[in-house]
C-alpha cells in the first residue's frame, strides 16, 4: 500500500512540475510577444499540419482493421 501511495505521489509530483513548466513557458513566450494570438500561431505550422494528418490517416487504418477483425470473429 505504501508503493502505491508513493507512486501516486511521484507522478501527481512530476504532473505538478510539468504544469509549471507548461505555465511558466507560456507566460515567458506571451510577455515577450504581448500577443496570445502569435504564441497561437507560432508552433502550428506545416509540420504540425503534416504529422496531424499522418496521425488521422494512421487511426483510419487502425478503426478499419479493428472492424475487419472484429467482424471474422
Amino acid at each position: 500500500m505504501e508503493d502505491e501511495d508513493n507512486i501516486d505521489n511521484n507522478i501527481n509530483e512530476k504532473w505538478e512540475n510539468i504544469k509549471t513548466i507548461i505555465k511558466e513557458t507560456k507566460q515567458w513566450l506571451t510577455e515577450k510577444d504581448e500577443s496570445i494570438e502569435k504564441l497561437k500561431n507560432r508552433w502550428y505550422n506545416d509540420k504540425h499540419k503534416i504529422a496531424t494528418e499522418e496521425m488521422k490517416k494512421a487511426r483510419e487504418k487502425w478503426l478499419i482493421k479493428g472492424r475487419r477483425e472484429h467482424e471474422e470473429q
